[in-house]
């Protein structure tokens, strides 16, 4: 984006109302490599890759991660050649949250270098999770550090969380006087505990994380890449139409009563069967006894 007329507070260009200008591939060959962007994509098997990659703030949210790593996201949902994406972080943190720094100015009224929207002051970490829980393709954070803030947000808007030893999750709001952390988290953990979480600051990790649902998988630092590709592998592989339909389900039926939800069950299940290739192919190859080869579409 234009410094520029971002600084001006002219309206921002179409990407930010959500579509994707390039393919992710593309995109990946833009940033890379490429000093002044916190961020590294790859595309490799299906499986594209965003890696956080400010340590020395330990991934914190500032203007150019956040706006990049929705770019990013965008890219994935659009490219086809994309069947399951990989966030994690770089330097032993996954994402601290909003950088302070950034957001002290953005209270002095500085809208120009911090993760918010300059004209809704959306904070960008709301839009990033928005794309997660609404790409269709599955997503998997990879954590080998903190999560803490709109960090643990994005990490508990993710399909599968994938976590080291060393990792952890937590909120950390309530001691600077803030509030979050509350929808998405509760999604997993429940309210209650939850609020727990929240007023007592603490970070969790292990085994607790594990019997909460906040992480998915835990593993060993040593075994924590081979782990993280197998699995995002293993989701390349699947009929990625279908987990779009079953994310979107998912999110439609969040909630809802029980016979609504049933319904709109049966309608994408009818929709499966009439748009999905993947489907006719699932059940061809069930009826052959053969492994089926899903092409995404």
């Amino acid at each position: 984006m234009n410094q520029e007329a971002f600084r001006a507070g002219q309206e921002p260009p179409a990407e930010w109302a959500g579509a994707a200008t390039e393919s992710f591939a593309d995109f990946a060959d833009r940033v890379d490599g490429k000093e002044d962007v916190p961020l590294r994509a790859s595309l490799a098997g299906g499986v594209a890759t965003l890696t956080l990659d400010r340590p020395h703030r330990r991934n914190s949210l500032d203007l150019t991660l956040s706006r990049h790593l929705l770019l990013g996201l965008m890219c994935a949902g659009d490219d086809p050649r994309v069947r399951t994406v990989v966030i994690t972080g770089n330097g032993g943190a996954f994402c601290a949250g909003d950088d302070v720094g950034s957001v002290r100015r953005w209270r002095l009224g500085d809208r120009a270098d911090t993760p918010f929207d300059p004209i809704t002051s959306d904070a960008h970490y709301l839009r990033v999770c928005e794309a997660i829980l609404h790409l269709p393709k599955p997503v998997v954070v990879g954590l080998t550090g903190a999560a803490a803030g709109a960090g643990a947000e994005i990490a508990c808007a993710a399909d599968f969380r994938l976590a080291d030893t060393r990792a952890s999750i937590g909120s950390c709001l309530a001691g600077v006087g803030h509030v979050g952390n509350v929808v998405l988290m509760s999604r997993l953990t429940g309210p209650a505990r939850a609020t727990e979480i929240y007023l007592t600051g603490r970070m969790v990790s292990g085994d607790e994380a594990v019997r909460l649902g906040l992480f998915d998988r835990l593993c060993e630092p040593e075994d924590f890449d081979r782990e993280l590709a197998d699995l995002a592998g293993r989701f390349a592989a699947l009929p990625t139409a279908s987990v779009g339909l079953f994310k979107e389900l998912r999110e439609r039926s969040w909630g809802q009563p029980a016979e609504y939800g049933l319904r709109l069950q049966d309608t994408y299940h009818l929709k499966t069967h009439a748009t999905v290739a993947d489907a006719r192919e699932g059940m061809a190859a069930f009826a052959e006894k053969r492994p089926p080869r899903f092409t995404g579409a």
